[in-house]
């Protein structure tokens, strides 16, 4: 029988939505009517509010009244570019990129490796705020996923301190962390579960707190691969899970801290007959998956494009049949980027009354032709690079990334994140892409009935070829050669130029080199303790040889063991 402990967040959080859904939704929405103008304004309010800082008068915002003006004034930057006016921003407090003082950094990794802390005012603690409610909302409207529980997966929100003092982290995390008690309520996981240090105590707690819960509905993380990951930890450790469950113990105290042991105990109680339920159904199928785990998950939030698609070819058969998968939206440290306003089917609207967006077709811009395009320029079905002005000190920004228009919100193209720009590698001139490597692979591995656990293809210059590194799940798989082959004819299909390099003799063929069981995880975290925010980490399974820092060879099937 629901409480009233169950029942009030539902209650609240319904007027919350409607206040959403009357207010700033439709303000949203009716924004994508007239995408020029919204655009237009959303420049103008960025260029005023930040003249007089360095940058702007530098570039002189006070007097940019129209698009074109702005763009003869500010070249197209880079986080390089305007790295120099964050530091000193930070260390002096003097307004370098904005008027208003950043109050937080957010911490990316980047493509390579290397943490930037980008800079947020509070106006943008805010703005990240609102974006959530209207991602709520639609969420609540198109799938019901606010019913029961959610469980969501995230990174601390404070994991430093910049030179000048000011907090660095995930800002999602700060907000998750401030959520007010009626939307906590709503949370199965503390926010201090993600400040857990050890990566196994951390999904081990996860896991438990996961499993004690039968009325989850939501499942929220940036990347899918963590869900892979946390059914792998569930069932590796389903014995002693269910017994912590079943005493409402944890098993990795001795790895928390005392506020992380505190958060935890507060609610994780004993639940015997749910460990009972569970051990059943371990008992009769051997395994657990998400369907018996929680049979009423109405969603599950995750990126969907780009490599991460592979995780979720993985996920989808764990989760109920009527489970919807739900575009998270195109979102960075840097900036978010959409909103998904119809989540039955994924049209992410971009930000437009925050951001100013600027487009080039990609072949273009991969040629060096800078034919910059407006958002109401696009064409559906076609891929361009974003070039992004934010209100936090971003201006013209080129994040690096593709993306590819999907639909139409009102007048406003809708938009779906495809892969990062420098995922394409050519030794011979093949341009080969991440996402051509990602189809040829899943389409190879089910028609040889195999799944990928992890893979990177690395493109080797100096001996004029491709060497997949591949760890595989479940039975043997084919050779490695015969893997081999049957992703290159797929790669043919799908890149005339690498077959006709392969055709020559200018590329070799490509090599599969397997892996033993357990090295993505070890690759994960190598990239982990180099400088990537393990939330946030993206597989980037198409690199040169020159960039991985990774010692596959020490991972190969049959090698000793690193």
């Amino acid at each position: 029988m629901a409480t009233l402990a169950d029942t009030a967040p539902n209650w609240v959080l319904s007027a919350a939505f409607t206040r959403t859904r009357l207010g700033a939704w439709r303000r949203f929405l009716k924004a994508a009517a007239t995408p020029r103008q919204s655009q237009e304004t959303a420049l103008l309010r960025i260029l005023r509010a930040n003249a007089n800082s360095e940058f702007g008068r530098a570039h002189g915002f006070a007097e940019i009244k129209e698009i074109d003006q702005y763009r003869r004034a500010v070249p197209v930057q880079t986080f390089e570019t305007l790295h120099s006016y964050a530091i000193a921003q930070d260390t002096t407090g003097a307004p370098a990129l904005t008027a208003a003082a950043p109050v937080f950094y957010q911490r990316t990794s980047g493509t390579l490796g290397a943490p930037k802390d980008v800079p947020i005012t509070q106006a943008g603690i805010d703005r990240i705020r609102a974006y959530q409610r209207l991602a709520a909302y639609a969420q609540h409207a198109g799938a019901d996923l606010f019913a029961g529980k959610i469980i969501g997966i995230g990174s601390p929100a404070i994991e430093g301190h910049t030179e000048g003092g000011t907090p660095y982290g995930s800002a999602t995390g700060l907000i998750y962390q401030s959520q007010p008690t009626f939307v906590r309520a709503k949370f199965v996981l503390p926010p201090e579960v993600f400040e857990i240090a050890d990566y196994d105590a951390r999904y081990y707690t996860i896991a438990a707190l996961g499993l004690a819960e039968a009325r989850v509905t939501g499942l929220a993380t940036a990347n899918p691969s963590t869900l892979v990951k946390l059914l792998e930890v569930i069932n590796q450790n389903a014995d002693p899970l269910l017994r912590d469950v079943s005493q409402g113990r944890l098993a990795v105290i001795d790895h928390l801290t005392t506020p992380q042991l505190e958060a935890v105990t507060d609610i994780l109680e004993p639940a015997p007959q749910r460990a009972r339920d569970l051990a059943a159904v371990l008992d009769g199928d051997g395994q657990l998956t998400y369907e018996d785990l929680w049979p009423d998950l109405a969603g599950v939030v995750t990126w969907m494009g780009g490599s991460c698609a592979v995780p979720l070819a993985t996920l989808r058969p764990q989760l109920p049949a009527a489970t919807k998968i739900i575009e998270a939206g195109y979102m960075s440290s840097e900036f978010r980027g959409t909103i998904n306003v119809d989540v039955n089917h994924n049209l992410c609207l971009p930000t437009l009354t925050d951001h100013y967006f600027e487009f080039v077709q990609r072949d273009a811009w991969e040629g060096g032709v800078d034919n910059f395009l407006a958002l109401d320029q696009l064409e559906i079905g076609e891929s361009y690079y974003p070039i992004v002005t934010t209100p936090d000190g971003l201006y013209r920004y080129d994040i690096n990334d593709v993306v590819t228009v999907t639909g139409t919100v009102g007048a406003t193209p809708t938009l779906a994140f495809v892969q990062k720009g420098k995922g394409v590698t050519s030794i011979t001139g093949e341009k080969l892409t991440e996402a051509q490597l990602l189809q040829a692979v899943q389409q190879a591995a089910g028609e040889l009935a195999l799944q990928a656990a992890f893979f990177i293809a690395v493109a080797d210059e100096a001996h004029a070829g491709y060497v997949l590194y591949f760890e595989k799940r479940g039975d043997d798989p084919p050779p490695a050669a015969a893997i081999g082959d049957a992703i290159d004819t797929k790669l043919r299909s799908l890149n005339i130029e690498y077959a006709a390099k392969l055709d020559s003799g200018r590329l070799n063929p490509l090599q599969v080199q397997r892996l033993r069981p357990g090295s993505g995880d070890a690759y994960r975290r190598h990239c982990v303790a180099e400088g990537q925010r393990e939330a946030q980490f993206k597989v980037r399974h198409l690199q040169y040889a020159r960039e991985v820092t990774f010692p596959f060879t020490e991972y190969i099937m049959g090698s000793a063991p690193a």
